[in-house]
């Protein structure tokens, strides 16, 4: 596990007199500790404080790279080689982006191997155990579409430094404000794109320079609720649209509340309908009884209720089922919903001989003597066939599923779009229908056959 700090370089002030670029020198000042760190580069402070293995400091052809390499020449008590500094002061400032023609001997990151080294040196120079690897990256200044995405590369070339175990800091104090939003939503699409999941930022730090005259000094803040702001957007949408609570658990606080959303995936994940039932009532209870502590759930607390009272008050396992397969088919989860749907039809009906004092048992045997009935007897009676017809075509999808498509009849586009479609009708045939009650009187369950 490495220590890697991301830092952008701007063009600095110049001073006519001397004919260089600078920043200027700050006292910073680290919000919680106190501790502070005077110099002209907010990077430095950073390096020290969190004592960082690696930077990677990312700049344009017109970055004040020399003035970099005289900085940390200078901290790791090395010797200047003017000759380089000159090369690289030269190359940047003769740069302009209106220029194209003229650019063909603009600055690249091979000229920036030397400072590479010089990097490294300072950083073994505040803690010898730094692992090194620093690296300078040339960006374009993202005038359009095209320098966008070339700067979108350069920045997945980082991610390819990167380890799924790394402590990552990102610096936005310098630079295009532009090129700070970039590395910004950059990184977090580098957590998906390379760990497949979520990137957690160890920190997002800004100097304030602007009020040092009034401080004294520049606080440097942590910004990393703002990044931690879009991973609680995804979370609480995975959650609320597609049950998935992983990333919403982790991000949770409260022990009871995370377990149980985390639980609830688990169960969504594996279709439980009983286990389902017990989580969706103890999310109503936390939900009713948490102080919501973290302000990001209080915000929240809104949406995840209309989720946990969409379940709220279903007494039967049927309509249980039945609602959940509306739920999936909203969210795209066609598998599960056609699965619960066709077996909604069967619970539903098994319930319905339960009611009347029947002992029913939920094993195949008494669910095969369901199926013959909707089969046999439903399909020749007009007043309950519709349930019959909509049972043969959603058990006929839920088998061809099941079976992982392997099927003669099958029809991916209209078995998607009709999948709510059904959900109506059964509500209309079947969990809406009052007729359905004489259903034991005509057929009596113990004359019900298993085929």
């Amino acid at each position: 596990m490495a220590k890697i700090l991301i830092s952008a370089l701007g063009t600095g002030i110049s001073r006519q007199e001397e004919n260089e670029r600078k920043y200027m020198p700050a006292v910073y000042r680290f919000s919680g500790t106190g501790k502070e760190y005077k110099t002209s580069f907010v990077a430095a402070a950073l390096c020290e404080h969190l004592k960082v293995d690696r930077l990677y400091l990312v700049g344009t052809p017109k970055s004040m790279w020399e003035e970099v390499y005289r900085y940390y020449t200078e901290a790791a008590n090395l010797q200047e080689d003017r000759k380089y500094k000159n090369l690289l002061a030269d190359k940047a400032k003769s740069f302009n982006v209106k220029d194209a023609e003229g650019n063909k001997d603009r600055i690249n990151e091979e000229d920036l191997g030397k400072l590479n080294l010089t990097i490294d040196f300072y950083l073994k120079s505040i803690r010898k155990s730094a692992t090194g690897g620093s690296k300078c990256f040339v960006i374009e200044y993202g005038l359009n579409e095209t320098e966008l995405w070339n700067n979108f590369n350069t920045l997945l070339r980082i991610s390819d430094m990167l380890e799924e175990d790394d402590e990552v800091y990102l610096d936005i104090t310098h630079a295009f404000r532009s090129i700070a939003l970039f590395n910004y939503i950059t990184l977090d699409l580098i957590g998906i794109l390379k760990f497949k999941k979520a990137f957690k930022l160890s920190g997002l730090y800004y100097g304030m320079l602007d009020i040092k005259g009034e401080l004294e000094y520049a606080p440097i803040v942590d910004l990393s609720p703002y990044f931690n702001m879009t991973l609680w957007a995804r979370a609480a949408y995975n959650f609320i649209n597609f049950g998935n609570g992983y990333l919403l658990a982790d991000l949770i606080h409260n022990r009871d509340l995370s377990e149980n959303i985390r639980k609830i995936s688990e169960i969504v994940n594996i279709n439980y309908i009983d286990d389902f039932r017990e989580n969706i009532k103890a999310l109503n209870r936390l939900l009713e009884n948490s102080p919501h502590a973290e302000p990001v759930i209080r915000h929240m607390f809104p949406y995840l209720s209309d989720f946990a009272k969409r379940f709220k008050g279903i007494k039967t396992n049927g309509e249980l089922q039945f609602a959940l397969a509306e739920w999936y088919f909203e969210n795209k989860r066609y598998a599960q919903g056609y699965i619960c749907l066709a077996e909604s039809i069967r619970t539903r009906l098994l319930e319905l001989y339960q009611d009347r004092g029947e002992t029913v048992n939920w094993d195949e045997n008494d669910r095969k003597k369901i199926k013959y009935l909707i089969t046999k007897y439903l399909k020749e009676n007009p007043e309950y066939c519709k349930i019959s017809l909509e049972y043969k075509i959603i058990n006929g999808i839920r088998n061809t599923i099941a079976h992982a498509g392997y099927s003669g009849n099958k029809s991916l586009d209209r078995d998607i779009r009709k999948a709510i479609d059904h959900v109506n009708e059964l509500k209309k045939c079947l969990f809406n229908n009052p007729k359905i009650e004489k259903i034991p009187d005509e057929y009596p369950f113990n004359m019900l056959r298993t085929k």
